[in-house]
């Protein structure tokens, strides 16, 4: 019986040892599992910065472009306003000029400005 105990310690010792054996292999492959994500994390998180300091970039440009749009549709409204004043007054003074008289120039005025361009003096 004494034989039997003997097989029994050694079979327990060996299985304690692979136990043992097993469980650092698995710590040491967590570890390097480990590392290889801290690596991909370090990068997924500079892959995400830059990706917001784009984002916000976007967004400044954004209400920057938004700021100059206003600006320049005020100002397209204050030349419309002014193209149709201007439009008015031009309609005032053909109106004016359509019913005038016509008007008679001096001929020491006219004779020379008709004799320049080949007008009858």
């Amino acid at each position: 019986m004494m034989f039997d105990i003997s097989y029994i310690k050694i079979g327990a010792v060996l299985a304690i040892l692979a136990a043992v054996g097993l469980g650092y292999w698995h710590y040491t492959s967590i570890l390097s599992d480990r590392e290889q994500l801290r690596i991909q994390v370090s990068s997924l998180t500079d892959q995400r910065d830059q990706a917001i300091k784009t984002a916000n970039d976007n967004a400044d440009a954004a209400k920057e472009l938004e700021a100059t749009y206003k600006v320049q549709i005020a100002a397209l409204e204050v030349m419309a306003t002014e193209t149709a004043a201007a439009e008015a007054l031009s309609r005032a003074f053909t109106d004016d000029l359509a019913g005038a008289e016509d008007i008679a120039i001096p001929d020491a005025l006219a004779k020379p400005f008709l004799k320049r361009f080949g007008g009858r003096p």
